[in-house]
């Protein structure tokens, strides 16, 4: 008879899908992103209008490379499929924002040769 030894399986860091789901109504969301200003300030932000301006830039030339309007107005349709496209994605940036921003923090403390307060 062969038996099987159980495999010790490391537990896989959290997924912004997964932060997603623990937000069960909009007040926890809201506490946690003041909570997040409060801490981070002026770099939460940045980090925010970065993965916004990526992420707008990013569908905008997708949707450029596969389609060629041939008008003005055409031009238009496209940066607006963009912005439209970037707005279903924003639980996803607040996620990351939540995530990145302490590292980003961190990152930026050690270049200025100062510590973080975390």
């Amino acid at each position: 008879m062969v038996r099987f030894l159980p495999i010790a399986r490391r537990p896989s860091p959290p997924s912004a899908l997964s932060i997603l789901r623990t937000f069960r109504s909009p007040a926890p969301v809201k506490k946690t992103i003041q909570n997040l200003l409060a801490e981070y300030g002026t770099v939460a932000v940045i980090v925010y209008f970065v993965i916004f301006f990526a992420v707008l830039g990013a569908f905008w030339l997708a949707i450029r490379l596969g389609w060629q309007p041939s008008s003005a107005a055409g031009s238009v349709g496209t940066f607006a499929a963009a912005y439209i496209a970037t707005k279903l994605t924003q639980p996803l940036r607040i996620a990351a924002t939540l995530v990145i921003t302490p590292f980003i923090a961190r990152l930026y403390e050690r270049m200025r040769g100062r510590r973080p307060n975390v």
